[in-house]
């Protein structure tokens, strides 16, 4: 049995359900997990709710993140952040470690993201354990970035993954496993990209509303939280174009700084004009049995993000509820849709793809008679807690 320091200081989005499902898949394996979050009685609670017999394993502690630097350049508050989350959490595996008489035998990071930009020679000292992570958003191996020759040492996003006291490295996206590999000659595992799979609560009152409004008409859904790069005013634009046949639904939590002063405003006008095919709720949904009703209330999933070279567990969902995706055509995701038919692709951003595509598949739905023939089993079987069981064994051996 292994002592495993688990740490994820941001709350919201998809954080808690990545953070709880992998401390249980942990727990699960034989291991004590040491959880670091920023709501440890939540995560006790629901670690007692859905594995009890192995809660005496389990000890959760309290963690934020820090304050924001006041550094103006952006790059430099990436990385006086990333110093002062380093510092939090070795402080914290000191702590810990005191009161329950011994050192975890590895720290995973559920966000690692925010750990980058430094160089070993900073963070080695400042956090001198094992440790490893899941890399999210790896856009640097997916879109070179401009003046390639100048990301060396503390300009290369890589740095630190290099480090002798980080053995293996987890990330999302199954298209550059092997490229980063190769880059920091050291094993880097794909972890499933696992969503919360609740029943969903069809009484859920947004869910009811939705039903009212759309009074029968297939329904187009923009999930979580809506950011520009998610392709939020094309859609809207869409909505504008589209036959009166769709019903669209906008749902999450508006990321406001995303948007310049006039997209804002333009956003604000449609919403208060009230089209008659659309709905509006601009609060964040908890992953879980509201949103999954969200989901399932929906025809089709709007997935097709812009300049979004990630992955995103929204296919995981549109697997589970079997829902067709609009999605872009390239990168993680529209590698994804091609390769399991969950849908269909479009150029990011395009509008007239977009609108061309729900004329016909209204036909299609309406008939039940998809062109297109989805392996949704085979997308939940790749993106299962099995998978990520086998994946979390696999980053172990290496500890």
């Amino acid at each position: 049995m292994k002592t495993i320091a688990l740490v994820d200081s941001i709350r919201g989005g998809h954080h808690p359900t990545y953070f709880k499902i992998f401390a249980k898949t942990l727990l699960e394996l034989g291991h004590e997990v040491i959880a670091l979050s920023p709501e440890p009685e939540e995560v006790s609670q629901w670690v007692a709710s859905h594995c009890p017999e192995l809660a005496s394993n389990f000890h959760s502690f309290e963690l934020h993140e820090p304050s924001p630097s006041q550094f103006s350049c952006r790059r430099l508050q990436a990385r006086a952040m990333a110093v002062a989350c380093w510092q939090r959490v070795a402080q914290s595996i000191q702590e810990i470690s005191s009161k329950l008489g011994k050192a975890p035998d590895i720290t995973f990071f559920a966000w690692l993201d925010t750990y980058l930009g430094l160089i070993p020679a900073i963070t080695d000292p400042i956090f001198p354990y094992p440790w490893s992570g899941l890399y999210f958003q790896p856009g640097y191996l997916r879109i070179p970035p401009k003046l390639r020759w100048m990301r060396h040492g503390i300009l290369n996003p890589l740095s630190v993954l290099k480090s002798p006291h980080c053995p293996v490295v987890a990330v999302l996206d199954e298209g550059i496993a092997d490229k980063l590999q190769q880059k920091l000659n050291k094993p880097v595992v794909v972890l499933t990209d696992i969503t919360d799979e609740s029943p969903p609560d069809m009484d859920f009152e947004i869910v009811k509303k939705i039903r009212a409004k759309a009074a029968g008409r297939k329904i187009v859904g923009l999930l979580g939280s809506l950011d520009r790069r998610k392709g939020t005013l094309t859609l809207l634009e869409v909505s504008q174009q589209v036959s009166d046949r769709w019903f669209f639904v906008f749902a999450g939590r508006l990321a406001e700084p995303a948007f310049t002063a006039a997209e804002l405003a333009k956003i604000e006008e449609i919403v208060k004009a009230n089209p008659d095919n659309c709905f509006f709720y601009w609060n964040s949904i908890p992953d879980g049995s509201g949103f999954n009703a969200v989901v399932q209330v929906c025809d089709v999933l709007y997935a097709a993000y812009e300049n979004f070279p990630y992955s995103s567990n929204i296919l995981t969902k549109a697997a589970i509820f079997e829902k067709p995706v609009i999605a872009s055509k390239n990168y993680c995701m529209g590698e994804r849709v091609e390769k399991f038919n969950l849908g269909y692709g479009i150029e990011g951003g395009s509008v007239s793809q977009c609108v061309s595509i729900l004329e016909r598949l209204h036909e299609e739905l309406s008939t039940g008679s998809l062109s297109i023939q989805p392996d949704f089993e085979g997308y939940r079987r790749l993106h299962s807690i099995e998978q990520l069981i086998s994946a979390f064994q696999k980053i172990l051996e290496f500890v």
